[in-house]
């Protein structure tokens, strides 16, 4: 009797040990490819220029407000009725690089899996053509004049509540671009996908009081409703402070003024 009781004993250790083991080993694959951030992420060095690193370094916006990079990258060719014209992101004033894998003022890093964030450079990132047929030159600092920012989050906010936001849907396209593992594929079918369906919503629900005030507009932007009403959490009002997207060049010329229109600051030390 003693024996069998010696056996069963070593038999429950057993089983329950491997339980917490599985459940580590679950928890910790569920850890790396959900939520793991890049140890060596790219820095200021890791950039060819400061002016390459404005245009694509990471500000930390991936992690709250971020949107998975391959769904991201797709979603154009998914719901193209949801733009105001052709050509992609581009066609909200987004300026895109030839041969770059992200338009300007975008970077991606990974925390879990890839992840697009947006950047200071989208806004403040000016272009012009001497002639319609030329490319465009970029000026860096400058006001953009065409970013539809208002739009942007519009289009992500429509793409994330039309029932062809699905896994075969959104898989079938990242299939184009990216050959993905089978457990890669079940991760965005299961997880990724239908929690990016409801974060995206979730995430725009701050942004609600925009539709109760006049569209910004491209080149425009509201500078202080977010803040009031998303971070302060300050009460509704009809405020409206729509207003153009300022340059950050040459700042010495505005010393002790107020900046970014809204009076937020007098000083950036």
């Amino acid at each position: 009797m003693e024996m069998v009781k010696t056996k069963l004993g070593k038999l429950i250790t057993i089983i329950v040990i491997s339980i917490f083991l599985l459940a580590g080993v679950v928890a910790y694959v569920g850890w790396y490819n959900l939520f793991r951030e890049d140890p060596n992420p790219p820095t200021y060095y890791d950039y060819e220029s400061p002016e390459e690193h404005f245009k694509y370094g990471s500000i930390g916006t991936e992690k709250a407000e971020g949107v998975p990079y391959l769904i991201w990258l797709v979603l154009p060719r998914i719901f193209p009725d949801k733009l105001p014209g052709p050509g992609g992101y581009t066609s909200l004033g987004i300026t895109w690089e030839e041969g770059k894998e992200l338009p300007i003022g975008f970077s991606k890093k990974t925390i879990g899996f890839p992840r697009q964030g947006i950047t200071c450079a989208s806004c403040h990132t000016a272009t012009f053509r001497e002639n319609p047929k030329d490319k465009p030159t970029i000026i860096l600092g400058g006001p953009s004049s065409k970013f539809d920012s208002q739009g942007y989050l519009r289009f992500l906010q429509a793409c994330a509540n039309d029932p062809r936001f699905t896994a075969d849907y959104i898989l079938g396209e990242i299939g184009y671009n990216y050959e993905l593992s089978w457990f890669d594929k079940l991760l965005y079918r299961y997880v990724i996908i239908p929690q990016t369906r409801k974060t995206i919503p979730k995430l725009l629900e701050g942004y609600a009081w925009m539709d109760s005030r006049p569209d910004w507009g491209p080149g425009r932007i509201s500078p202080f409703n977010p803040g009031k009403f998303r971070y302060l959490e300050q009460p509704l009002d009809d405020s409206v402070d729509n207003s153009d997207m300022m340059p950050i060049w040459n700042q010495k010329m505005h010393e002790g003024f107020a900046y970014h229109w809204d009076g937020l600051l007098t000083s950036l030390r």
